[in-house]
């Protein structure tokens, strides 16, 4: 089986040759990893980010070249305005971005680890609903497509689709996005004390992301993913989740679906309390986190609970266990999860979340090959599974 063939296989519950090897958010290590993987100096992840689709798609090459991940996620494109306009220059060690449009140069700092700096918003923007619709003007997917923010996707998947499962991109579900407007911290409050405003904005936000979603199917990869980080059990109620998220991640799945692609759920945060609902949205797979924060999400019980109704990603402690833990304890996770993916629709072996900027590629490597052993193995016998 080709790696296309195989996903596609593992998401539909289909018999595979071995597991699936992935690792979702694979295009943040490429952004963390980026002078290791393709030896080329750090500062120029900067330019790399805004060069021709055909030079980008040369280092995307190299890259899953040395990390071989079976879903391959490409970056997605500055518009083409912006990569027309933009230089990247090194002058006494120091990057600088010039803007040929205003003839500006701002010096760039190239950062360790994470190289592109991410803080929540605390910041609440909107109060009213009037405030709401001017800060949310639609993007139709027209206008994102005519704009070039898929062309290194295109690019990807017109030299790579034929053998390899693209993920086309995503979109955020609706509570992790209500902080980029409300404020992280209040946008929680205010489940309680204001949910008229919470489900106006939820509304605004999902019919972007419908928006969003058809130019990505537009690019021609094999899937779309939803992702919800803090509509979990540590974070929500059940029932400001089956409010505010629920009905909107169907919603999202049933475009995805209607588009011909397959729908990725991720849910970073605890999970034993919604299992059921999360596993009842429709989707194709569903990522969760490894236990951690006070939450446990035991693998072998997810994969016993959600039955045929979705197929499961493994959900390896990126940090514990694929950073820090001995060969011999990464090689007994990896076994011990694929042992429970049998007892799921269908199984992708794959750290819980994203892989850190402290793991170096060969422990990378390492990983892929020790999935590679215990993923082609057939499920231990009965006997000594669960009941």
């Amino acid at each position: 089986m080709t790696s296309k063939e195989r996903v596609h296989a593992a998401l539909e519950g289909k018999p595979v040759d071995g597991m699936p090897v992935a690792a979702l958010y694979c295009q943040l290590y490429h952004l963390d990893h980026f002078a290791e993987l393709t030896g080329r100096p750090a500062w120029e992840l900067h330019r790399w980010l805004c060069v021709s689709p055909e030079e980008h798609l040369a280092l995307f090459r190299q890259m899953i070249d040395r990390a071989p991940f079976e879903i391959l996620q490409p970056q997605i494109a500055p518009s083409r305005e912006d990569r027309e306009h933009t230089e990247f220059v090194l002058q006494g060690g120091q990057l600088i971005r010039c803007d040929k449009r205003r003839g500006t140069c701002e010096p760039v700092e190239v950062r360790p680890g994470h190289p592109i700096e991410y803080r929540a918003n605390e910041t609440q923007h909107v109060f009213t609903k009037r405030d709401a619709d001017v800060r949310l003007t639609l993007h139709t997917a027209r206008e994102i497509i005519a704009n070039g923010q898929n062309d290194y996707v295109e690019a990807a998947v017109r030299s790579l689709g034929r053998d390899h499962f693209i993920l086309s991109g995503g979109v955020v579900g609706t509570i992790f996005s209500l902080g980029g407007h409300l404020g992280q911290t209040n946008s929680l409050r205010m489940l309680v004390e204001q949910p008229d405003l919470i489900e106006h904005l939820c509304k605004k936000i999902v019919e972007q992301n419908i928006e969003t979603i058809r130019a990505l199917a537009a690019a021609g990869g094999d899937a779309i993913y939803v992702d919800d980080a803090t509509a979990t059990s540590d974070m929500i109620s059940v029932a400001h989740f089956e409010r505010f998220s629920l009905p909107y991640m169907k919603e999202m799945v049933r475009e995805i679906h209607g588009l011909g692609l397959k729908a990725i759920i991720i849910y970073f945060g605890g999970v034993a309390d919604r299992l059921d609902q999360l596993a009842g949205i429709g989707a194709d797979g569903l990522l969760v986190e490894a236990s951690m924060k006070g939450y446990v999400n035991d693998i072998d019980l997810i994969a016993e609970r959600i039955g045929d109704r979705v197929s499961l990603f493994g959900s390896i402690d990126p940090i514990g266990v694929l950073q820090k833990a001995s060969d011999e304890q990464l090689e007994a996770e990896i076994a011990r999860q694929a042992a429970a993916g049998h007892k799921a629709r269908g199984f992708i072996l794959s750290p819980a979340s994203p892989i850190t900027p402290f793991t170096p590629l060969a422990r990378v490597q390492r990983f892929i090959e020790l999935c590679k052993r215990h993923g082609s193995a057939g499920p231990p016998p009965r006997a000594s599974r669960s009941v």
